[in-house]
């Protein structure tokens, strides 16, 4: 009897199941190869815990290994393999599946513990923010998949990875969320929601879904305040509870620590709640210990709702001199009266 052929897909760093690598394994099994999954673990920030892993390659006729975050993407060494594939943003955004590979139905079987159907409504953005690579990688909104493409009924959730949905038309995005609610699943947003393109319509469609968890939007710069308090006060609140609401808020791109504070407090003040995403300098940049701290407050919904910031620092720290590191920056740039 002759040996099936065989491929080796690793997934060197993803949080959730990685679809990319799921319709690979869908689009070789339909050629009767049989896949082997390596799910390697890694994060973006796990330096110190980090090796080389090498990976024998003489029983697999290609090796696909797919990474997110740049810093992994040259742990993973294939020997003894002619056909080596990389792919994922750690490599290179610019990289895309084939068009037969890009619209197969997804191998759920590759991660057995998944509860989500994932996919791709939209792709691409309206905006062009400097610190995000979507409009290189994907250019202007556009419609990517019917939902029929990507969803498996004998999932219990549905995972939207769709980077600005709320940008789509008010009519064609009511009518994919009450698309999304006829399915009966739970349904969640993976990669946050644009709060300034929220109309009335959107958010009904939105609060009438079976929500998996909060409500996740994104407040980046300073400068969408105004908006996203208009927002918040004539359309969100009124439809939702306290706390039920989190907002991404990125830190250490191109805003001062009083601004990341403001934003903080800002959310703190309407009971939503801050996630703090911070950028890549916040682990080189002098400033570290305040982010940590920040981050530690702001990410752990039970203390940042009953505790002030300092009343947190005070619990968090069992040595006075890992205090005073936080303690000395937010003298050094005047924030006491912003924490206060």
């Amino acid at each position: 009897m002759e040996n099936k052929k065989t491929i080796c897909l690793v997934d060197v760093d993803s949080s959730i199941p990685n679809l990319v690598l799921m319709k690979i394994s869908a689009f070789y099994k339909e050629k009767s190869f049989e896949v082997d999954l390596k799910k390697i673990g890694y994060t973006g920030y796990d330096h110190c815990k980090r090796k080389e892993i090498i990976i024998d390659g003489s029983n697999y006729e290609k090796v696909f290994i797919s990474a997110i975050f740049p810093l992994n993407k040259d742990l993973i060494k294939v020997r003894n393999c002619k056909e080596v594939y990389h792919g994922g943003i750690g490599y290179d955004y610019k990289i895309t599946l084939q068009k037969e590979i890009e619209h197969i139905f997804p191998d759920y079987s590759l991660y057995p513990d998944n509860e989500y159907s994932i996919g791709y409504l939209t792709r691409g953005c309206i905006r062009n923010c400097e610190f995000c690579f979507i409009p290189k990688k994907e250019g202007i909104l556009k419609f990517n998949a019917f939902l029929k493409e990507f969803y498996d009924p004998k999932q219990p959730k549905i995972m939207l990875l769709d980077n600005n949905f709320l940008a789509l038309p008010n009519q064609k995005c009511v009518e994919l969320l009450e698309e999304l609610k006829g399915t009966g699943k739970i349904i969640n947003f993976k990669q946050g929601l644009d709060f300034r393109l929220l109309t009335k319509e959107k958010a009904k469609a939105l609060i009438e879904l079976r929500y998996d968890g909060n409500y996740i939007f994104a407040f980046d710069c300073i400068r969408d305040k105004p908006i996203i308090e208009r927002n918040l006060k004539e359309i969100w609140k009124p439809l939702t509870k306290a706390w039920q609401t989190k907002f991404f808020v990125l830190v250490g791109f191109n805003s001062t620590l009083e601004q990341d504070l403001e934003r903080v407090y800002f959310l703190k003040s309407h009971k939503c709640l801050p996630y703090i995403m911070r950028y890549e300098t916040c682990y080189s940049s002098s400033n570290r210990p305040f982010y940590t701290d920040l981050a530690a407050w702001c990410n752990q919904p039970g203390f940042f709702k009953n505790m002030s910031f300092t009343e947190f620092l005070k619990i968090r720290h069992s040595t006075k001199e890992r205090l005073m590191q936080t303690i000395k920056i937010i003298e050094e740039n005047n924030l006491r009266n912003v924490i206060s």
